[in-house]
């Protein structure tokens, strides 16, 4: 009988800047456990300052509310409940290291990628949390130990990394990216996870 496969450790880290002269970021970002499962969530509140920082702030706080459901179910969940505020972009990932699957679901001006010697491009589906959402679609992708998943707002400009990427420690990446690619004209957010074993 072989040896059960090892399960890789997602590792995640982030970076945030607030839009100059504002005291208050509308781009969050969130990750914690449920179970063996990881969950990631990095959010644009819409435009900038205390009202978009409180979008954010409410919408992190109702996934993380949504113990047992998927992240299409708690975003759809979250559009309800945000009408009162201006609204938010979001992106909310599932990662099962045993299955080694990513289950994501976005909506509004969230990008992401998977990098690795392939690169899976995705990006929110039209519209705002807060404001009506058609049915979300979520998408499941595998990943491997040599992958890097990135997510990041409007605030950057578009991502693209060299396939060895994956070596790189996710927080030295997140910070990189930010001085890198992050506008000066927006909040900014960009969020990393790498896996090893």
């Amino acid at each position: 009988m072989s040896p059960d496969p090892v399960i890789p450790i997602p590792r995640i880290a982030a970076a945030t800047r607030v839009y100059p002269g504002e005291t208050a970021c509308g781009d969050l970002v969130a990750w914690w456990q449920e179970g063996d499962a990881t969950f990631a969530c990095i959010v644009d509140g819409l435009g900038h300052g205390p009202d978009a920082h409180h979008a954010a702030r409410s919408l992190l706080a109702l996934v993380e509310g949504q113990v047992g459901l998927e992240p299409a179910q708690r975003l759809a969940t979250a559009d309800r409940a945000m009408r009162h505020t201006r609204g938010a972009a979001a992106a909310l990932v599932r990662i099962d290291p045993a299955a080694r699957t990513i289950t994501t679901a976005a909506v509004g001006n969230i990008q992401g990628a998977l990098f690795a010697a392939r690169t899976l491009r995705f990006d929110g589906m039209p519209g705002i949390v807060g404001a009506g959402l058609r049915p979300l679609k979520p998408l499941v992708v595998p990943f491997t130990a040599a992958d890097i998943l990135v997510l990041w707002t409007d605030g950057l400009r578009p991502v693209d990394l060299e396939p060895d990427a994956a070596r790189a420690d996710p927080e030295r990446l997140a910070a990189d990216l930010m001085a890198s690619h992050g506008r000066q004209s927006d909040d900014c957010g960009v969020l990393c996870v790498a896996f090893r074993a």
